[in-house]
């Protein structure tokens, strides 16, 4: 994916961009969605994960792994994610991937 923003409207989801990429050099990158839909909030994160931008590592369970001690280095630089309703029939959805410059 590149640095363009992505909107769409699909299956009764309307979806922003709102940000995507670095926040300042050598940083994590960002892709920062709104989501709106009068589906159920399972739905949405399902949604969210599997179409929007695919990512499957909860940015908590991310946390977890790094205080537990990295495994493999390669560990560090997994893609995360962070969901939440912002108020009925509104979700933010964020993906972090670790910078690797």
């Amino acid at each position: 994916m590149n640095n363009e923003k992505i909107n769409h409207t699909d299956n009764g989801y309307d979806v922003v961009c709102t940000h995507s990429g670095q926040k300042r050099p050598y940083g994590d990158t960002f892709r920062e969605f709104t989501i709106k839909t009068d589906k159920p909030e399972n739905e949405v994160k399902d949604y969210c994960t599997e179409s929007v931008y695919k990512c499957n590592l909860t940015t908590d369970e991310y946390l977890a792994d790094e205080r537990a001690g990295v495994k493999d280095f390669g560990d560090h630089f997994r893609s995360n994610y962070k969901f939440r309703k912002v108020r009925d029939g509104e979700y933010s959805y964020v993906v972090t991937q670790p910078s690797t410059h």
